[in-house]
């Protein structure tokens, strides 16, 4: 009877741990789907609470993005200069046990300086540095932690490529640990991983500078909300679900 109580108890915790596992799903998305021109006053996308505010040299040009490691693509992608952000319909804390995945696509031509796809707190003032942000600066991949980079030991591809460029944000402590995959094949090994500050996000904030193209902005509970081909697969250990993506 005891070792049937025992299995029942561990039972009611799998089937709770997989609901858990099944409630994952996209934060938010925008994937660009408006008419050529400006990208001022576009939107709210899904997750978004407004529209995009947006500098006047940056565009929507009619032709996407696309990688084949990335989810399918919609719509146009931004091009031109400089800022643009909108705020997020709910906030990103750094609550004990919270994790959550970020992607988009950049397309690089020459010259290049920088480009990004950042959060930060819900009113971050226009034109500020992201609370932390993923990209390009000066042909390397890296994170951005305000107005400092860290560049990931990754080889730039060739000008004229498209990238793909996902990041795993996980709350530990005082601090986001943040690992950033530059066109990933699986998720097994991070190209870059640093902490940032614990701050809660509410605002997407982006910079493009010319001869950037950005695309496919997403945010997800779980890999697969924000690149193809990430496979679960879930083992047990004291009764807990895990998930890894490789």
């Amino acid at each position: 009877m005891k070792a049937l109580a025992s299995a029942a108890i561990f039972a009611a915790g799998l089937v709770a741990a997989l609901a858990g596992v099944a409630q994952a799903a996209s934060i938010a998305y925008d994937g660009i789907q408006y008419p050529p021109g400006a990208l001022a006053l576009n939107g709210p996308a899904f997750g978004f609470s407004g529209p995009w505010a947006a500098d006047p040299g940056i565009a929507v040009v009619p032709a996407g993005l696309a990688s084949l490691l990335a989810l399918p693509s919609a719509g146009g992608a931004v091009a031109g200069g400089f800022n643009f952000q909108a705020p997020l319909s709910s906030t990103l804390a750094p609550s004990p046990g919270k994790e959550f995945w970020a992607s988009f696509l950049i397309f690089h031509g020459a010259p290049n300086d920088e480009t990004f796809m950042g959060l930060s707190p819900a009113g971050a003032p226009f034109g500020a540095p992201p609370s932390v942000g993923f990209g390009v600066r000066l042909g390397q991949y890296g994170i951005f932690d305000g107005g400092a980079f860290t560049p990931a030991p990754k080889l730039y591809t060739p000008s004229g490529s498209t990238d793909f460029l996902v990041t795993h944000f996980a709350a530990g402590g005082a601090t986001w640990n943040v690992q950033l995959y530059v066109n990933p094949s699986s998720f097994a090994v991070p190209d870059l991983v640093m902490n940032v500050a614990p701050v809660t996000y509410g605002t997407v904030v982006n910079l493009n500078e010319t001869g950037f193209k950005s695309d496919e902005f997403r945010l997800g509970d779980t890999a697969s909300d924000v690149a193809a081909g990430a496979t679960p697969t879930h083992w047990t250990s004291w009764g807990r679900i895990k998930t890894i993506y490789r």
